[in-house]
């Protein structure tokens, strides 16, 4: 009894969990069951392709998206509208107002986190050092570059010290020292006690820096969890790719056909003569060596190696 309470209050403390969530766009369904739940202290990284609805959940969370939803969504165990101060949410358009000057910007935003001007003025920076943003205040938002446009969307979004962070393709058009400098910022927020849940595209910087991966497909969670479980998921341990020096279309139907689960083998991408196989193990990859010289198949092997992420996200 006693560990099922000590469950109840842990599960209500989470970050977040979204239980059964379901959200349509006019007659689309967009979101069709998300069921999540995120631990305190991590970097959560969701992946999917164009029009998995990666943003419009954040959107959902953070309560940007006015329109009803059906299921839960509970931020530290209570209702978003009623735990606001808990979360950050960083949108991919910077949230300033581009007619005022950075320091009166400042003081807007913390006056609607319920922080006096002073206090927000001393936050910002604290936290324009952390990212390095050494600007005037006195200068309106929109003379600044793409990335410092970027860094103080940030800065005016956690102005209030949420526990957890909300971004929605923050290194869109950043270049990678400013890449890098925002996964160094987000690292730290992570060391000290912050949840951290974002949306990109760049998977190889993904695999790098985030604790959990989660994916969605189909408007569900495909996948949640570290990129060894996902290897483990598609039988995708070890990448094959291979230039042959000729591939009759007879020669290749009958390669097509040995390529399946059953034999640990899967076909990632064919141009021409330039194939990529997803291979279960090192044993499957001398199985596919022996069943080339079957079909009477010259290879050149062009490379044999761990798969990373891009390569792992196309065969979800």
């Amino acid at each position: 009894m006693i560990g099922k309470i000590k469950n109840f209050f842990s599960r209500n403390d989470n970050p977040l969990v979204s239980k059964n969530i379901r959200f349509s766009y006019a007659d689309e369904d967009v979101l069709k069951d998300i069921n999540l739940v995120t631990k305190k202290n991590k970097i959560y990284s969701i992946i999917g392709k164009s029009g998995s609805g990666k943003s419009t959940f954040l959107k959902l969370i953070a309560g940007v998206i006015s329109k009803k939803h059906r299921g839960k969504i509970r931020i530290f165990g209570k209702h978003r509208f009623l735990n606001k101060n808990s979360f950050g949410f960083v949108s991919q358009e910077p949230g300033f107002i581009p007619d005022l000057s950075i320091e009166n910007n400042i003081k807007i935003s913390g006056l609607n986190y319920g922080i006096s001007e002073k206090k927000a003025l001393e936050r910002a920076k604290d936290l324009m050092g952390q990212l390095k943003l050494n600007i005037d205040i006195d200068r309106k938002p929109m003379d600044l570059s793409g990335g410092q446009k970027t860094r103080l969307g940030i800065i005016l979004s956690i102005l209030h010290d949420p526990r957890m962070i909300i971004l929605d393709e923050p290194f869109v058009g950043l270049d990678f020292k400013n890449r890098w400098l925002l996964w160094r910022f987000l690292e730290n927020k992570r060391k000290e006690g912050k949840s951290i849940l974002l949306t990109s595209h760049l998977l190889t910087e993904i695999q790098e820096h985030a604790d959990k991966i989660i994916i969605l497909k189909d408007g569900k969670v495909f996948f949640k969890g570290q990129l060894e479980k996902l290897k483990n998921k598609l039988n995708m341990n070890y990448i094959y790719e291979v230039r042959f020096s000729w591939l009759a279309q007879s020669k290749w139907e009958k390669l097509k056909n040995y390529c399946n689960k059953k034999n640990g083998v899967d076909i990632i991408e064919k141009y021409e003569k330039h194939c990529v196989f997803s291979l279960k193990s090192e044993e499957v990859k001398k199985k596919l060596d022996k069943k080339f010289k079957t079909i009477g198949l010259k290879d050149n092997i062009i490379n044999f190696r761990e798969p990373n992420l891009d390569e792992i996200f196309l065969k979800t």
